[in-house]
């Protein structure tokens, strides 16, 4: 009995591990201004999803870099999006990006959860996940648009 409970949580196990690595496909965001969409929607771009904070140094100093990537990428096949760390709500974020400077959208709520990003380990952090709606990378500290054309091979 033993044997079979323990290849039952093996199995169980493995089973979790594997879905854990599947595009999020069924993953519904919201930016700021309130528009939603399906992550499935982005599928055929690398999405590129910055962590921040405004008390972050590190966080605004990459901010121009972010700007200078979006802007660079934003009609090809990359999409960006800010994600407040401390999550403050939709308004106080668009004050936030316009007193910053930021170009690229926020996203009103912390998608962490539903695109299986797990804890967030500080910040600035930087997900990416390729054309198939997979997490292929997490870049942690600073970024400049060099490390993430490297990132998204573009």
């Amino acid at each position: 009995m033993r044997v079979v409970r323990f290849l039952t949580v093996i199995i169980l196990g493995a089973v979790l591990c594997a879905c854990g690595n599947k595009p999020a496909v069924h993953a519904r965001l919201k930016d700021v201004d309130g528009k939603v969409f399906e992550f499935a929607d982005l599928k055929g771009k690398w999405v590129v999803l910055n962590y921040w904070a405004s008390w972050c140094h590190p966080c605004t100093k990459e901010i121009p870099e972010l700007n200078a990537f979006y802007e660079k990428y934003k009609d090809k096949s990359v999409a960006v999006f800010g994600v407040n760390y401390d999550q403050v709500s939709p308004d106080e974020v668009k004050s936030l990006m316009q007193k910053m400077a930021m170009h690229y959208p926020n996203l009103a709520g912390d998608p962490a959860t539903v695109l299986g990003l797990g804890d967030i380990p500080g910040i600035p952090v930087t997900f990416i996940f390729n054309p198939q709606g997979q997490l292929v990378d997490k870049l942690m500290g600073e970024q400049t648009v060099k490390s993430l054309e490297a990132a998204v091979k573009v």
